[in-house]
């Protein structure tokens, strides 16, 4: 017997960002949540000032799925999570810098 995997994607830029309640729908989460992590400067909203006209570019939809990711797995904070995914990202770039050294 085979199976079957569907993998869905979603192209996200400048051009075409998110919502903050498709912001929320693609993270699993309330729109609380969302409003939380743009409170606490996790993620940053790419236009205007009212949730209603709060716009997010694929790095912050990246973000704030991984931030997600982690209070599911880890049961830490927003602000924990955050810290988390900056030191990763720290890390990616200095393996990046040393493997460009050797």
């Amino acid at each position: 017997m085979s199976s079957v995997t569907v993998c869905t994607a979603l192209l996200v830029d400048h051009e075409a960002p998110v919502t903050a309640d498709e912001l929320a729908r693609f993270c699993n989460q309330h729109i609380d949540w969302v409003v939380t992590l743009v409170e606490q400067g996790i993620v940053t909203a790419t236009v205007g000032q009212q949730r209603e006209h709060w716009r997010f570019a694929s790095q912050a939809v990246t973000r704030a799925r991984s931030v997600a990711r982690l209070q599911r797995d880890f049961e830490v904070n927003p602000d924990a999570a955050a810290l988390m995914i900056d030191l990763m990202e720290e890390i990616r770039q200095l393996k990046a810098l040393l493997s460009n050294h050797r």
